[in-house]
């Protein structure tokens, strides 16, 4: 019986394998083959990649990407997609070049990521290591990435539905960076909107680890760029019987029973559950 909306498992599973082919075309000249394209819920992790993780009866394998859609709500729509397609040069690299061990982002899978458009940073900014164990990236100014990522934009893309329980974290402008680490806010088309002194950003502890597992194993694990986070999460209680709720807007946390309707009265924002 149809209630009207389109299935949502195709729905949503079509719109992330769509962006996959968009950017394997776009990026990697469609040298990367069909794999399983999902979703995960690991904790405090945008993104994996896994090298070869299915196969069929034929003795065929696979990779596979997955991404958290946790993220999907309140991160903008250019980290989502980076997150993409920093696992799809994971993959390009596994096809195509040689790995580091254990997942270590070597200096191949650098120079990948840079003739892309992303930068590879430990910090997710200029300055920060480009090869390591745990690696993030930013947008290069007037790269490949983020003029693909322009096109995918003005089609309308987007999801077309959200988790009810997303990681959430403070609003923050967008940035490109050029080669000389000018920092560069950008509009929600992702078009130049104006040079900046300094980019706003929020100092935290790195959150999330990357590692390699072979053969029907986790081969890289993303964490987010900004890592101050409040994860929202559907696990029961604690023993005491209290939970803690979390103002989105100044990280304020309060401690009370489940179910509680409150709120932040000096920025006017309800609470939320979170872990």
């Amino acid at each position: 019986m149809s209630d009207g909306i389109q299935d949502p498992t195709l729905a949503l599973y079509s719109t992330l394998k769509y962006a996959y082919d968009f950017f394997n075309r776009e990026l990697f000249e469609n040298q990367l083959k069909n794999g399983v394209i999902t979703f995960h819920r690991q904790r405090k992790v945008m993104g994996y990649a896994s090298h070869r993780r299915w196969k069929n009866r034929d003795g065929a394998y696979v990779d596979e990407i997955a991404i958290n859609p946790e993220y999907f709500e309140d991160y903008p729509l250019v980290e989502i997609c980076q997150t993409l397609c920093h696992e799809m040069v994971h993959l390009w690299q596994a096809h195509h070049g040689k790995p580091g061990r254990r997942g270590y982002h070597n200096t191949e899978w650098a120079e990948k990521m840079q003739a892309i458009g992303l930068m590879p940073s430990s910090t997710g900014q200029p300055g920060g290591d480009r090869t390591g164990e745990q690696m993030m990236d930013y947008v290069i100014a007037d790269g490949p990435f983020v003029l693909a990522c322009q096109i995918l934009l003005d089609k309308g893309y987007d999801f077309p539905w959200f988790d009810c329980f997303p990681v959430i974290r403070k609003k923050l402008p967008v940035y490109s960076y050029k080669l000389d680490s000018t920092p560069i806010e950008l509009t929600e088309k992702l078009k130049p909107k104006r040079v900046v002194s300094r980019p706003l950003t929020i100092d935290s502890p790195e959150i999330g680890t990357s590692f390699l597992i072979e053969n029907s194993e986790i081969t890289d694990l993303t964490a987010p760029n900004q890592d101050n986070l409040v994860f929202h999460s559907t696990r029961s209680p604690s023993s005491s019987g209290r939970v803690k709720y979390t103002c989105k807007v100044c990280q304020t946390n309060v401690w009370g029973k489940p179910g509680l309707n409150i709120g932040c009265l000096d920025c006017n924002s309800k609470l939320f559950l979170s872990e």
